[in-house]
Parts: C-alpha cells; structure tokens; sequence
C-alpha cells in the first residue's frame, strides 16, 4: 500500500539545509519582495507523519506552523495567509506529488514534489517553469 510505502520512507523529522532558487520561484507564486527576502533564508523542519489514513505536513518556521492534512488522491481546499488552492497529493515511483491549483484569482499553480535520495528528502517546487529545491536530512 502506498501509504505504508511512504511511512517507512518520509515519515519523520526532517532539518532544511540547503535551498536553491526559492527567491525567483516565490517570485513567480506572486510573492511581494519582503516575504521573499524573509523566506529565501529561513532554514524550516518539515513533519511528515502518517495516521488514521492520512498525510500530515508540518512546516515550521520561526515564526509560524503551517499544518496539512491529505488523504491520497483526493483534492482538498488549503490556504496559507492569502493565498487559496484546491491541493492534491499522489504518490508514485517513489515520489510524493502534490498539486496545488490556485482558486482565489491571485495565487498561481504549482507543484511540489518530494522524494528521497540517500539519507535526503528533496523538495522540488515549479511554478511558471521556474523551480526551487530544497533539501532535507531526517533529524
């Protein structure tokens, strides 16, 4: 089952230590500049846990927790600050995809995909052809 596929290969806590390109894509979500600037060297954990059937994602940051919940394969209404998305989540090959597509006329579509290489979760994040990657190690 996928889930247990994904238990035993994401489940956990996981330190960011490295990013790449975040400044340009948060550019192309439509984020303004002092977000931006913020966000390009915050450094979060991610929290992925599986329970009662679903996906839990934690991001935390210094200051603020943003909190997640996905069944597999069934699109769901997400908002973080001002920005709203019907959001879906699949897994396949090896690899969580999680489409979010913009519903509120000012927010963008986008992709994240993660998967692990190694001891790393990679994070890929695209949107507008412009992509950002964040790696992770289990800590």
């Amino acid at each position: 089952m996928a889930l247990e596929e994904i238990k035993s290969r994401f489940e956990g806590n996981w330190q960011c230590v490295q990013t790449e390109n975040v400044e340009p894509f948060l550019e192309a979500m439509g984020v303004n500049v002092i977000k931006r600037k913020a966000a390009s060297v915050l450094k979060p954990n991610l929290i992925i846990t599986v329970k009662d059937g679903k996906l839990e994602f934690v991001r935390k940051l210094p200051m603020k927790e943003v909190r997640n919940q996905f069944a597999l394969d069934e699109e769901i209404e997400v908002s973080e600050e001002d920005h709203k998305y019907k959001a879906k989540v699949t897994y396949s090959d090896g690899k969580m995809k999680i489409e979010l597509k913009a519903t509120d006329g000012k927010s963008k579509d986008n992709v994240v995909i993660r998967e692990i290489e190694g001891d790393n979760l990679i994070q890929t994040a695209t949107c507008d052809g412009v992509i950002a990657k964040t790696t992770f190690k289990k800590s």
